[in-house]
């Protein structure tokens, strides 16, 4: 890689110059690259028995593993011994890093991005919830307990053994060229997410336009936004004078940019939101046709 690159990178500014900043950029994206793989995995072999890319990003990370993996590194040493304080300690923040996380994607994108609700056990016929507000559940808060020991005990110190084979100009390097690698990614996703979030609400304010101006209809079927579209579309064919060339544009519109949206709900099938509800029930339903 030419000078001229480096040389860009350090006029930015946002280039790592400390060989303690860059080993801990390192590390935070090894952590999110192990939770990544460790998402995958799970959802892979118990849920979908298939490859289902569990990151947020196009890249394999889970940066939410990251920052949990850096906070634990953190912690005072007193926390981090013996192993089942470690194991608690793990537990709470990781668990506190994903109820965060859960919380400021509702409020910024007015949708759950992840639900444990149905996380639940059965006693003597009474339900007791094991999760808390489905943004966090006991049994994944265990396996991040888990996770934690494994880490910060076996994984963590084979990292640092394998920084210490590199020199610090060439850990900087790998570390600025894989922050820009990282800040790429990070910018076409969350304009990815500002499109999907502006896709859903526009199904919704469809679907609210269809029926205040159709349902008085008899033919018009408003359970749904689903069964609204397809009476829209069934009824055309035989009315097709009596519908404007604009709307039929519009489903048609509606329906083909469903596929960016269908995408993230891959990652994301548990995904909840109260204000797009029915924009949420109406891609689900389009994607479970797709698998079959």
């Amino acid at each position: 890689m030419s000078n001229t690159f480096f040389d860009w990178l350090n006029s930015t500014h946002i280039a790592f110059q400390s060989v303690e900043l860059a080993k801990a950029f390192i590390v935070f994206l090894l952590f999110s690259v192990i939770g990544w793989i460790c998402e995958v995995a799970y959802v892979g072999i118990f849920f979908e028995h298939k490859f289902v890319n569990r990151g947020m990003l196009h890249g394999p990370l889970c940066p939410i593993y990251g920052v949990g993996g850096i906070l634990i590194l953190a912690l005072p040493p007193r926390l981090q011994n013996p192993v089942w304080l470690l194991f608690i300690t793990g537990l709470i923040f990781c668990s506190l890093v994903e109820y965060v996380g859960s919380f400021a994607l509702e409020k910024i994108f007015h949708t759950k991005w992840w639900d444990y609700s149905e996380k639940k056990v059965t006693i003597k016929g009474k339900s007791i919830p094991l999760h808390i507000n489905g943004r966090i559940c006991l049994q994944n808060s265990i396996l991040f307990g888990v996770m934690t020991v494994a880490v910060i005990k076996f994984v963590q110190p084979l990292i640092e053994k394998m920084l210490s084979y590199f020199s610090n100009f060439i850990i900087i390097t790998i570390a600025n060229v894989l922050l820009v690698a990282f800040l790429i990614d990070l910018v076409i996703t969350v304009n990815k997410l500002v499109d999907f979030n502006v896709h859903i609400a526009r199904l919704k304010e469809f679907g609210d336009s269809l029926r205040d101006h159709y349902q008085s209809a008899s033919w018009f079927k408003d359970d749904s936004l689903e069964s609204m579209l397809e009476s829209i579309k069934t009824h055309a064919i035989e009315n097709r004078d009596k519908f404007s060339k604009n709307l039929l544009e519009k489903v048609d519109y509606m329906e083909k940019h469903n596929r960016l949206a269908e995408s993230f709900m891959r990652h994301f099938p548990t995904m909840k939101s109260s204000l797009y509800k029915d924009s949420l029930a109406h891609l689900k339903r389009q994607l479970s046709e797709v698998k079959k």
